[in-house]
């Protein structure tokens, strides 16, 4: 089996689309996450809490605009980024396979510990086993994986608008706010006032109640779709090749749009319920990448919109280090080993402090690359994979 290299015209390379849409990204999954940095926001629906008209507005406007558009634009990354490698590899005739398993494995354990040590909110762990399985599609044609995935996402979204639809009906008129109460309480006691040790079994149990038999299977019906979605970009070459596909990706920027946008309000228009808001995470999210994907190429077509989204690429491709550091910057400023300002923090303050460290790693990532080839976090993948630095 040959050495795998990669030179510098290799690096030279790189998609800069792909790395803009990482950016954006970063941005949107910040942005949503910001609540559960502060508060035990996974335990209720900000929409049901008490609290100023102007944080229910913020609240909307975040919810609306950005959603889970965020974790679906990752999740068709992730699959285009599958496919890209195996495609270099291919070219040079080398096994593809151990370099990838060796990446996810890297991806794996610093997920882990990002997990256990950081912020129970780690989303790199089940990406990169989702992207495992992109193994078995590895050689698959461009059709074949457009087709899993658009059939594999049809099928179980129309099977959850159904059966959600039936129980909002059925249970009409409850809700489940205050449900998760001494959960709630016991959160803001630990991750406000408690030591390490106990802040380190709470971050487990939060971790455990996202993750786990219940619900990564359905993690998987909604997110592996967009995993195949972006193996089908890497192999239509659609990046590099965006004039030949000019008039359908404007159609599919057009109608992404109208999607995102009506899932977006639907449970603000009508009821909030679990219909409306699968409706309003699972195929608003999906559309809402999808138009983020369409628009951004279209846009960088442009050598002016090219220099303007420079600052986006820069921090695309720090994309690792920048969301470790944001789980580190912001456990120290809300947990009690830190600052302690869990559960003192409202949401539009939360949007403030996102800004800040948005607008601050922007600026950091256009100095380190302007000084390095890679992120810190970036590189140690590399090593991992390679066995070397490059």
């Amino acid at each position: 089996m040959k050495r795998f290299k990669m030179n510098a015209a290799d690096k030279e390379q790189r998609i800069e689309a792909a790395d803009v849409l990482k950016g954006i990204a970063l941005i949107g999954i910040l942005l949503i996450n910001m609540p559960n940095f502060y508060s035990p926001a996974s335990y209720y629906d900000n929409n049901l809490m008490n609290g100023s008209r102007m944080s229910y507005v913020a609240n909307g406007l975040v919810d609306i605009v950005i959603g889970q558009t965020g974790y679906a634009l990752l999740a068709i990354l992730f699959g285009f980024g599958f496919m890209k490698m195996f495609q270099r590899t291919y070219e040079r005739q080398v096994s593809f396979t151990p370099f990838y398993v060796r990446r996810m494995t890297a991806l794996l354990l610093v997920g882990a510990i990002h997990a256990v040590f950081i912020w129970h909110g780690d989303m790199i762990v089940i990406y990169s086993f989702f992207a495992l399985i992109m193994l078995f599609f590895q050689e698959a044609k461009k059709e074949v994986l457009l087709a899993w995935g658009t059939g594999i996402f049809s099928i179980y979204a129309v099977i959850m608008i159904v059966i959600l639809t039936v129980a909002a009906f059925a249970n009409e008129g409850e809700t489940a706010a205050g449900i998760h109460q001494p959960i709630i309480d016991q959160a803001l006691q630990v991750y406000g006032h408690g030591n390490f040790a106990s802040i380190f079994h709470q971050r487990l149990l939060d971790w455990y109640y996202a993750y786990n038999l219940n619900t990564v299977p359905f993690l998987f019906l909604s997110l592996f779709p967009l995993f195949l979605l972006g193996g089908f970009i890497a192999k239509s070459e659609w990046f590099k090749e965006i004039e030949e596909y000019i008039v359908e990706t404007k159609w599919i920027c057009l109608i992404s749009f109208i999607v995102y946008g009506a899932s977006s309000v639907l449970p603000y228009a009508l009821d909030h319920n679990v219909a409306t808001s699968y409706i309003h995470d699972t195929i608003g999210g999906t559309a809402g990448a999808i138009f983020i994907v369409t628009l951004v190429t279209l846009a960088m077509r442009s050598v002016s919109i090219q220099k303007v989204m420079q600052p986006f690429a820069f921090l695309g491709r720090m994309i690792l280090t920048n969301y470790i550091v944001q789980s580190i910057v912001c456990t120290f400023l809300f947990y009690s080993y830190g600052l302690g300002y869990y559960g003192h923090i409202s949401i539009v303050e939360g949007l403030a402090i996102a800004g800040i460290i948005i607008f601050i790693q922007l600026l950091g990532s256009w100095i380190w690359m302007s000084l390095f080839s890679d992120g810190p976090f970036e590189k140690l993948i590399r090593y991992a994979t390679y066995g070397r630095s490059l």
